[in-house]
């Protein structure tokens, strides 16, 4: 397993823990923002965001 492929598995987990709320926002965030400095995935974050984007927008 890549570490990208390691930084979205665990991205995915901290999204569905605030999807059923075992953790707040804030956690989400933080922890979010922890994980993605530390591993050095800020592209890959933003990468997934725009294409969040591009799927709500279509």
């Amino acid at each position: 397993m890549t570490n990208r492929e390691l930084y979205i598995r665990q991205k995915e987990l901290l999204d569905k823990f605030l999807e059923l709320d075992a953790i707040s926002r804030a956690q989400y965030e933080k922890s979010l923002g922890d994980l993605t400095e530390k591993m050095g995935m800020q592209d890959v974050l933003r990468e997934l965001e725009k294409d969040v984007k591009n799927d709500t927008a279509r």
